[in-house]
């Protein structure tokens, strides 16, 4: 009898439980959203974050208020985005550091800790030299530094960057040995033109227009495909050597967001991302629009977490 009445009184819990958490998706959202940045104000991620959550806001008809929260490679915002109640008031703008700070130990979860939601795309990250380099060819390139071990300086944003991985994979998988120098973003193009490494891995917005301008060239992507700005650089994949690693962005939350509201965000974000004040933000930051689903990003985070972990566990960079 204790048990019928037991399993009747878990049935009606279990029932409102679920009418309440249905009609609590259907009203969402009801207030603003906060929407945290891992980047400080002022510079292009944060200035492409902001564009986006104004288109989203829109499409929601709630505010998306963002809040920068820079700091330890991303770990600060990731940490604070962990913490926070899973019913879809604060999201993250992430990007590749959710995968560079969890993987060296910045932090003590990795990215699956959350409902990665969406990706809204990427920017390559080219390997480049000098106009006057001896090296017309990423083959050519690869060759020399397979002769002469040690002799070529790839220049980086810093040790743990997405660059800085970007450059350690593409050495592993050439199989040259390089020497890899943490510039600092400022100093990444001046210390190339000034002849203080040979190569540099960097952004493609940063180095487009020393390429435009004759004193640069790109020798090749670390991009799934072609980019459509540089559609003659070839991929360091179509060159036969499988290093792939790009700078995304996209959009979590906290684990165990109720499903509805994600799909709520999901389609909210992919509209946000069609916005033309979004569009030319991206356009003028070499930034090309990717969008993927939940279930699409998911399958694309796993092959670029592998990626980045073998890029940490080769340099050494793993606390």
């Amino acid at each position: 009898m204790m048990r019928k009445k037991s399993s009747v009184l878990f049935t009606v819990v279990l029932t409102v439980v679920l009418s309440m958490s249905l009609a609590w998706g259907a009203d969402y959202p009801s207030k603003p959203i906060n929407f945290l940045i891992p980047f400080g104000a002022g510079g292009s991620a944060d200035l492409m974050g902001r564009a986006l959550a104004n288109g989203a806001g829109k499409i929601l008809g709630q505010p998306v208020v963002p809040i920068n929260k820079p700091g330890a490679g991303g770990g600060i915002m990731y940490t604070a985005l962990k913490g926070a109640a899973p019913d879809g008031y604060t999201l993250g703008w992430n990007s590749t550091s959710i995968l560079t700070t969890t993987n060296i130990g910045n932090v003590p979860f990795k990215y699956d800790a959350f409902d990665n939601i969406c990706n809204i795309g990427f920017t390559a990250m080219p390997i480049a030299v000098r106009a006057d380099a001896p090296w017309k060819t990423f083959q050519e390139f690869v060759d020399y530094g397979k002769k002469n071990p040690g002799k070529i300086k790839i220049g980086n944003a810093g040790t743990g960057s997405g660059t800085h991985l970007t450059a350690v994979l593409t050495a592993k998988v050439v199989g040259m040995e390089a020497v890899h120098v943490p510039l600092g973003a400022e100093r990444r193009i001046a210390s190339l033109l000034g002849k203080e490494v040979e190569a540099i891995c960097v952004p493609l917005p940063e180095i487009a227009p020393q390429v435009q301008a004759g004193q640069a060239r790109i020798l090749a992507m670390s991009t799934e495909q072609r980019d459509p700005s540089f559609k003659d650089i070839p991929t360091m994949k179509e060159l036969g050597y499988p290093a792939v690693m790009e700078l995304f962005r996209g959009i979590s939350a906290p684990k165990g967001t109720p499903a509805d509201i994600v799909k709520k965000l999901e389609a909210a974000f992919q509209k946000g991302a069609e916005t033309p004040e979004f569009v030319e933000i991206s356009k003028k930051n070499g930034f090309n629009i990717n969008f993927m689903g939940k279930a699409e990003f998911e399958k694309y985070m796993i092959l670029q977490n592998n990626n980045v972990a073998e890029a940490i566990k080769v340099g050494g960079l793993s606390k």
